[in-house]
């Protein structure tokens, strides 16, 4: 038996987050509290994100609202098969309890690829590369080609050429379009084009992928751990985008990656302090490659006290103690 407790929030973006798709004002979630017996604690972020399939938050609320002070987490995850992030949630904190709080160590430190959400932000660029970010991401298919493509060539300029750049089009570009950015993208350091069509054109994106030698990666195609077993045993032969915190079970998700699931990169769902430091922990723990995490994404929310704000390389001991997460849940 566990005593459980929430908290739902809202942050807002330092001004409106937009990619290819839509814009947001603020970002919601619910915190959660899990004790055991012995009075050990973990905290999970259930950090919805409908376009990936996930529940909504208002969905999720309502579940969380039903739970009661106490339940049996042998009992109540069973029934959460359409709620992936409200399991992750659950389990990340069980996790927590299990490991009295400790985040793995790592052998050395791990590169963070900063977002910048407008190709054309020379000031954020400029910022970014001040901090010695070895990788940036930006956001494509927001305005005309043209204007765009001009942008991403003054970006690597600023640069020298030395920056990995990653592209993001949340399926937002069309095929005529995904063919210009990867014929521009094979004379520059791009170290991938991120779901440049929209989640159900795997077999076009399979095309682009063998005529072009920028990879591709599947981000809104795999939002969940079944998501990623279908492409695995479709031999996607790109790279694979994980948000954890919307994967569903961690557990389901751990197995497959240990399995050998391909080329990953671990990524942000714009979560707070509790389900980024979930987030990472668990990928610390996968044995593969050390790309870049995905998680450079602090500087869009105007409270920065909420968040983790990991600078350009991941450190031992820039996750939270056990402490830190009851203080910031006693604040909220």
């Amino acid at each position: 038996m566990h005593r459980f407790e929430y908290k739902a929030y809202r942050r807002h973006f330092s001004g409106n987050f937009s990619n290819a798709r839509e814009s947001y004002a603020t970002r919601e979630g619910i915190l959660i509290r899990l004790e055991d017996g012995d009075g050990r604690v973990g905290f999970g972020e259930v950090a919805p994100i409908l376009g990936f399939g996930t529940e909504s938050f208002a969905t999720a609320l309502g579940v969380v609202e039903s739970f009661g002070q106490k339940f049996e987490v042998e009992s109540v995850l069973p029934e959460l098969g359409g709620y992936p992030c409200l399991i992750w949630a659950i389990e990340s904190a069980l996790r927590m309890i299990a490991e009295e709080g400790l985040w793995p160590e790592l052998q050395k430190p791990w590169p963070i690829c900063g977002l910048v959400t407008n190709l054309s932000d020379v000031a954020d660029v400029e910022e970014k590369l001040k901090m010695h970010y070895q990788c940036l991401k930006f956001k494509i298919g927001k305005g005309s080609l043209l204007d765009e493509l001009k942008a991403l060539d003054r970006v690597i300029e600023m640069s020298d050429g030395k920056v990995s750049v990653r592209l993001d089009a949340n399926g937002m570009l069309d095929y005529r379009l995904a063919v210009s950015w990867l014929e521009r993208a094979a004379e520059l350091p791009v170290e991938f084009i991120e779901q440049p069509l929209p989640r159900g054109s795997e077999v076009e994106m399979r095309r682009l992928a063998a005529d072009f030698p920028t990879p591709l990666a599947l981000d809104e195609s795999v939002g969940s751990v079944d998501d990623l077993k279908r492409w695995r045993d479709d031999q996607w032969a790109g790279l694979y985008v994980i948000k954890p915190s919307i994967s569903g079970s961690l557990g389901a998700m751990e197995q497959e990656l240990e399995s050998g699931a391909g080329d990953c990169v671990f990524s942000s769902s714009l979560e707070s302090m509790v389900g980024t430091a979930n987030a990472i922990g668990f990928a610390i723990r996968q044995e593969g490659s050390m790309r870049a995490l995905g998680f450079g994404v602090e500087s869009l929310f105007r409270d920065r006290n909420f968040g983790l704000d990991l600078g350009p390389f991941l450190q031992n001991g820039a996750l939270p103690s056990s402490d830190t997460l009851e203080s910031l849940w006693n604040l909220t």
